[in-house]
């Protein structure tokens, strides 16, 4: 019997996880943005390893799961895919907090969503709580970009 396309992906997964992680053990520096005191392995382990938990979920539901998988990809992944691919070009130019308000506004709109008080509710918010959270209580400096750079 083959496995379900979710535990493959999620074993692949891990295995880069696993890779990754190997390789945080060379960092032997922290970017001066980032450098709040925290050793240079930290955040990029925090990302992996909640990728690895993730990947866990993803595996236990393919295990779990008896249907067959859609072979065609939606449409909607390789929009996502490609707006968050701009969105990460398009952050050393506009700064991250612009780019995450256009990311909040951009997203929703190409996944059909359409009531327009959620998409604005989740662009002031998202963007505002990252700021909070990062900026003021981690004390974690983000890149301004370009344009934010000029008006300040």
């Amino acid at each position: 019997m083959k496995p379900h396309s979710d535990t493959l992906v999620g074993i692949v997964l891990l295995i880069f996880c696993g890779i990754a992680l190997w390789l945080t053990a060379g960092f032997t520096e922290v970017p001066i943005i980032l450098s709040q005191n925290i050793p240079p392995t930290f955040f990029p382990r925090l990302v992996l390893m909640i990728i690895v938990g993730l990947s866990v979920v993803l595996i236990l539901s393919g295990l779990r799961s008896a249907k067959k998988p859609n072979a065609k990809i939606p449409s909607t992944v390789l929009v996502t895919a490609l707006v968050i691919t701009v969105a990460v070009a398009a952050t050393e130019v506009a700064g991250i907090f612009p780019v995450l308000f256009l990311v909040s506004v951009v997203l929703p709109l190409c996944w059909k969503e359409r009531r327009f008080h959620f998409i604005a509710l989740l662009a002031l918010f998202l963007p505002t709580s990252i700021y909070l959270i990062f900026t003021i209580i981690l004390g974690v400096q983000f890149p301004h970009g370009l344009i934010t750079d000029a008006f300040s």
